[in-house]
């Protein structure tokens, strides 16, 4: 199982907040209290739905939904769960990412008046994700005119410093600051939302062959210590 899921995580070119995969994760503030219904969806298809609850004497800062543990069966596309929705404080953040497949998009709310759409980031929102291929990749926002690259390196000095290494933020506004720079790979990238946007990183140069001496661990970005610019409400 181990070896199906490295291969998986090595064959993934393209990154997209608008279809989350195993190394990406959007984060959200939810900053009026209520329960929210969320639909999921894997490549656009509605499969299953999520509930939790913003209160305000919650003491829980972060809520990590795995979208991929919402799946309901092929007759009903709810996924019907017991006992309370988790919580999440007002000031806190709910973090959706999965642990199985691809393509995978998240609905809070009713049509256009939905309080999130993940495939539609607002200001405010994050997006991280781990680049594990040491290769060269272009990004840009599908839904303004921000474009940018980054290369991800990775050498036999780079393994003593893994664990001191620190996400590299990226404000997406009208344009991306930086624009342009270097990662290592698993370090972590966030990327703080300034306007409407669909974050998409795909691969430039040809795949090269597969690394040798075994496959390389990842760990998701800790959000938890980044706080947006936005004051909650």
């Amino acid at each position: 199982m181990l070896a199906n899921l490295n291969r998986q995580l090595f064959e993934a070119t393209v990154f997209d907040s608008g279809a989350l995969g195993l190394t990406t994760s959007i984060v959200h503030q939810f900053t009026a209290a209520g329960i929210y219904s969320a639909t999921v969806r894997k490549n656009g298809k509605p499969i299953g739905n999520v509930s939790f609850e913003v209160r305000a004497d919650a003491t829980a800062m972060q809520l990590d939904i795995d979208l991929a543990k919402t799946q309901g069966s092929e007759k009903d596309d709810c996924c019907c769960t017991t006992g309370p929705a988790p919580t999440v404080s007002p000031k806190g953040y709910v973090v959706f990412h999965t642990t199985s497949g691809t393509g995978w998009s998240v609905h809070v709310g009713e049509g256009k008046h939905a309080s999130f759409d993940s495939t539609r980031l607002t200001k405010g929102d994050m997006f991280a994700l781990t680049l594990l291929e040491p290769t060269k990749y272009k990004i840009e926002n599908k839904l303004g005119s921000a474009k940018g690259s980054v290369e991800v390196e990775f050498t036999k000095g780079d393994v003593k410093r893994l664990s001191e290494l620190k996400p590299v933020m990226v404000t997406a506004g009208k344009s991306f600051d930086p624009d342009s720079f270097k990662l290592v790979s698993t370090q972590g990238l966030v990327f703080r939302i300034e306007t409407d946007a669909r974050i998409v990183i795909s691969r430039k140069d040809k795949r090269k062959a597969e690394p040798r001496g075994g496959p390389i661990r990842f760990q998701r970005p800790r959000i938890v210590e980044i706080r947006p610019s936005r004051k909650a409400s």
